[in-house]
């Protein structure tokens, strides 16, 4: 009787290390998935932030380049001047 006891305690423990080794287990996995999901948002945002930025600086430099800015606006002048001069009803 004394040797079954020992070997249902054997067990026992057996079963409550095994139960509480698949805890921890899909504990860390949880985490382990939150973590790369909230990674995911973190590159996400950042790419976002670097566009943002090239794209400021792109219009940044476009906007001191004289040679650029001279273009642009006699450009426009002359696309606002024709839709002005256009009689109406064309188009």
């Amino acid at each position: 009787m004394k040797m079954l006891i020992q070997i249902a305690s054997v067990f026992t423990f057996l079963y409550r290390g095994l139960l509480q080794l698949a805890r921890v287990v899909a504990s860390r996995t949880q985490v382990a998935s939150w973590s790369a999901r909230d990674r995911q948002k973190g590159a996400s945002a950042l790419e976002y932030i670097i566009l943002a930025a090239t794209i400021i600086i792109i219009i940044g430099v476009l906007a001191t380049n004289n040679t650029v800015k001279e273009t642009l606006e006699a450009a426009f002048e002359k696309l606002f001047r024709d839709a002005a001069d256009m009689p109406a009803g064309e188009g």
